[in-house]
């Protein structure tokens, strides 16, 4: 071929289109695609096995068949075929598929596993639209572990609610599921063991405990999926399950803890265990080990027979086929015993992963600042950009020299933990549910080894775009109707004493709560003095009060200017959740840590008068409004109590209730105060275009999230000293007096407002200090098309942060 005739024939090649040369936005990102053009009708699919292989496929391709039908109901003709088989794969990637799409679509893998793996990337694309790309998709993981562990020790989870976790975290290719099947939550009088034992009836919990039969089904809807169950069972400590059964195997002075110096210990920790290795399939036993934290005149002696017992578990769990694995924090113990190398090391605790490695420990990183969620509770919590911006699975230490390689055999993978200090109680676990899906995505992604986003903000996106699961309920919230009522009862309902009880519709329904966002709106009337929280509305997990008394620490200044911290006592209008163990007659704020996660406002309902009161739930936080005012706001987040108006346990509101009013969504600081007919003006500043100075963009805290008229987002400088602006674009020239700024507690020591009609000639305005929560700025009216905050003199290392900017026009009022 001539040379002028072949770059005639290349120049006439038609070219594949940005549509089609895009990668596929499925999660995790695939390692390769190659498009080819056209594309093809998928919706109605035809699932077919390769003859040699329908024996191997059968369980995959029937959940496979489970989901379509979830995603594609109905009946009609196939559109095209579907082919599952095993044939072609590449042997060296167990885990590895091919997803190829020509007039037919076609997964091909080593396994069952990557079958399945390849199932949930097609069925992703058609979460988006049913008319797939032509091409070819190639993909495998990186890391052999990519784990999720639950706590079902401190928290009852149901076999349906662990089988949509596994359908949760196999949706994006998740590969075992840890159970921390045993442990106490705070208080002590709630432990539990999760496995019935014939060798010793009694001891699993009366709650909630899952029989061989449900382990059974458990397993086999896993691997199903591609997914193993790893048990664990934590001793000595976090042991109180097992203390209450065996009194006598008690540490003195240490209910949690085992005395592992009997011998009894370790004998009836044996048996347990002979009984329950056989009921899984899984490589490895986890027995715990975490927190055995013993002093006093026998620490030597207790910490010399602490390291000896995991030898001794280790090698009888190995006598019985089994790999054994331990929490790291044996290291901060004293003696001189090693533990052998055979032992799989979560690396929770200490960091030295690679001085584990070398001693010949493999590893999981599970370090417990990057990777542990404890809803409701305010310390740990990861960082889902922080995650997919800044973390690797090797990454177990801050200090880059204790960290193993990337492809360090003995780097078994990664775990996103979500524990349940807040024992049965807590957040339910639809809000459980919630708040692990957004973790499981970024965690998904990393452990699988790719990062198809440049940054977390485009991540969320695209995962937005792999939704809803099939088949997932736990996610579903309580019905409403088309406008998003959940209850109205507009009569009114009288409560004439402390012992008053109205069930409502849900009273004896399975569920009688609503999670976040929702508003609920009433109009109270009190009549009487109550002696006890003057519950108005409740359910077993929280309630709303008009005579609720807290106890909290509050912070103000001294005459020097210092901080001065104080409890005070507040009664008044509050929201109460409950969290840990139940105590007392067991109503929500008889629970061990309720406390920690309620609210008063100190301000009580008028006598003899009607008000309106409304509460509203969002995520990380409840508010409370009294005739259009926020007089409450707490960081908790709250589910809306739906069973009763009054209290189970003689602490009713005495007065009035009307116009009841629930809705499944968070009602707008202006919407509240119109209904109750307070004159609010516009926030001239919604969803307009914000630019800043700088921004902290990985983590997606862009300037537009000060005016999406959202709280919870925020817009943050990120690290700096230096003078920083954030400006709003009000899209025309506007009339406006007051600036209100919420501020997260990244603020600056002086802010000025600055205006102009052309985003380059600032006037100042106003001048004034900064505090957490919310300043407002008032001024003489100006009429401008842009306003410019201009920060200066951080208070924290973190520079400037702020939630939202509202701009209004109303009468001037003084400046805070």
């Amino acid at each position: 071929m001539k040379p002028a005739l072949a770059l005639i024939i290349l120049l006439s090649a038609p070219q594949l289109s940005a549509a089609e040369s895009s990668p596929p936005a499925i999660v995790p990102a695939a390692r390769a695609w190659t498009a080819a053009h056209g594309s093809l009708d998928a919706s109605r699919l035809q699932l077919e096995i390769a003859p040699a292989h329908a024996a191997a496929l059968r369980a995959t391709a029937a959940v496979i068949r489970e989901d379509l039908a979830a995603m594609q109901p109905g009946q009609g003709p196939a559109t095209s075929r579907l082919l599952l088989t095993l044939d072609g794969a590449d042997a060296s990637k167990p885990e590895g598929y091919t997803l190829e799409i020509t007039d037919k679509i076609t997964i091909r893998g080593g396994s069952p596993a990557a079958i399945y793996y390849g199932s949930r990337s097609l069925l992703q694309l058609l979460r988006q639209s049913p008319t797939l790309p032509t091409g070819a998709l190639s993909d495998w993981p990186s890391y052999k572990g990519r784990m999720l562990m639950l706590d079902v020790g401190r928290k009852p989870y149901p076999m349906s609610a662990l089988k949509d976790f596994l359908r949760m975290m196999a949706w994006y290719k998740m590969n075992e599921l840890h159970l921390h099947l045993s442990d106490e939550a705070f208080g002590g009088d709630y432990a539990a063991f999760r496995l019935h034992s014939d060798a010793f009836p009694g001891l699993a919990a009366k709650d909630l405990h899952y029989t061989k039969a449900d382990i059974r089904d458990l397993q086999d809807f896993a691997t199903a999926r591609g997914v193993t169950i790893t048990p664990e069972i934590d001793m000595p400590g976090h042991a109180r399950c097992f203390t209450n059964y065996w009194p006598d195997i008690t540490l003195k002075g240490q209910p949690n803890y085992m005395d592992v110096t009997n011998p009894k210990t370790v004998a009836v920790m044996k048996q347990l265990l002979d009984e329950m290795i056989p009921l899984f399939d899984a490589p490895d036993f986890h027995i715990g080990t975490d927190e055995y934290r013993v002093s006093g005149p026998r620490r030597d002696e207790l910490h010399e027979a602490f390291r000896t017992f995991i030898n001794t578990m280790n090698a009888h769990i190995r006598s019985r086929g089994k790999n054994c694995r331990i929490w790291s924090g044996f290291e901060h113990m004293g003696g001189s015993t090693q533990i052998d190398p055979s032992v799989i090391i979560d690396m929770w605790e200490t960091d030295d992963a690679k001085g584990q490695i070398t001693k010949g420990h493999s590893i999981i990183n599970s370090n417990h600042g990057r990777t542990y969620i404890v809803p409701g509770c305010h310390y740990y919590g990861i960082s889902r950009g922080g995650i997919y911006q800044e973390w690797e699975p090797w990454m177990v230490s801050g200090d880059m020299t204790k960290n193993p390689a990337k492809d360090d055999p003995k780097l078994l993978g990664g775990k996103l933990h979500v524990w349940a200090d807040q024992g049965p109680t807590g957040y339910t676990l639809t809000e459980i549910a919630d708040t692990t899906l957004s973790g499981i995505q970024p965690f998904a992604e990393k452990l699988w080894g790719t990062k198809g986003s440049a940054d977390y903000q485009q991540f969320t996106a695209r995962s937005a775009k792999t939704l809803p699961i099939p088949n997932v309920i736990l996610l579903d919230r309580l019905p409403a109707a088309a406008d998003g009522v959940v209850l109205s009862q507009p009569q009114e309902v009288v409560l004439r004493d402390e012992a008053a009880l109205v069930p409502l519709p849900l009273a004896t329904a399975p569920r009688a709560d609503l999670e976040y966002p929702w508003t609920l709106t009433m109009d109270v009337r009190r009549s009487a003095d109550t002696s006890g929280r003057g519950v108005l509305i409740s359910s077993e997990l929280a309630e709303i009060c008009a005579n609720y008394s807290h106890d909290e620490e509050q912070t103000s200044k001294d005459a020097s200017g210092k901080d001065h911290k104080e409890k005070v006592t507040l009664r008044g209008v509050g929201t109460v959740r409950a969290a840990g163990s139940r105590t007392g007659q067991g109503s929500p704020a008889e629970t061990h840590i309720s406390n920690d996660v309620s609210k008063a406002s100190n301000i009580r309902l008028p006598l003899n008068q009607w008000a309106s009161l409304t509460v509203v739930g969002e995520q990380g936080r409840n508010t409370i409004w009294l005739n259009g005012e926020k007089i409450a706001e707490s960081p908790n987040q709250l589910v809306c109590p739906l069973a009763r108006l009054g209290s189970k346990t003689g602490q009713s509101f005495v007065g009035s209730i009307r116009n009841l009013r629930v809705v499944n969504r968070a009602l707008a600081a202006k919407e509240i105060g119109r209904a109750a007919g307070l004159d609010i003006p516009d926030n001239l500043a919604v969803h307009c275009t914000a630019t800043a100075s700088a921004s902290d963009s990985a983590h997606g805290l862009d300037p537009a999230n000060a005016t999406d008229e959202n709280p919870a987002t925020r817009w943050s400088s990120d690290i700096t000293k230096a003078e920083q602006w954030l400006a709003i674009d009000l899209g025309k020239e506007q009339s406006f007096n007051t600036v209100a700024v919420t501020w997260e507690a990244a603020v600056p020591k002086t802010y000025k407002i600055q205006v102009a009609s052309d985003a380059t000639h600032w006037t100042d305005v106003f001048t004034g200090e900064a505090q957490p929560g919310k300043t407002t700025a008032t001024f003489p009216a100006q009429r401008a098309r842009h306003l410019r905050l201009l920060m200066r003199e951080p208070k924290t290392q973190w520079g400037y942060s702020i939630h939202e900017i509202e701009v209004v026009s109303k009468r001037a009022g003084p400046s805070k």
